[in-house]
């Protein structure tokens, strides 16, 4: 059975996804500060948003953010979502998005994040 609140792009779902741009809103050169939930995949973000999570499968690093983000986003029962995207050249991975509603980018990291934060930022 597959856990609703996690959905992983991989294959060819995460070249389009890539590919669709992760569009950036503003400047060129910023980083990401606003995603379409059509370009992971989404109609719409769930209420309490989404983590997006860019990883490489090999990584035990990322395997410990996932398995973090999924436990926070557990209780919520379909009002937040985790997204893994496959990625081989991003650089530093997990890197780890967090997505209101609306698209709007919150919070970042380069890691791991936080179980406290996590917590706190699900309400």
């Amino acid at each position: 059975m597959v856990e609703p609140a996690l959905l992983v792009v991989g294959g060819l779902g995460a070249s389009a996804a890539l590919a669709a741009g992760i569009r950036v809103r503003g400047h060129s050169g910023k980083s990401v500060t606003r995603i379409d939930p059509a370009d992971v995949g989404l109609r719409e973000f769930p209420e309490l948003g989404a983590f997006v999570q860019y990883s490489a499968p090999a990584s035990p690093s990322c395997r410990v953010s996932l398995n973090r983000l999924a436990a926070a986003v557990a209780p919520h029962s379909g009002d937040a979502i985790v997204i893994e995207v496959h990625a081989r050249t991003l650089g530093r991975v997990p890197t780890v998005l967090y997505v209101d509603r609306n698209g709007e980018v919150v919070q970042r990291w380069a890691g791991p994040p936080d179980r406290a934060e996590l917590a706190e930022l699900l309400g």
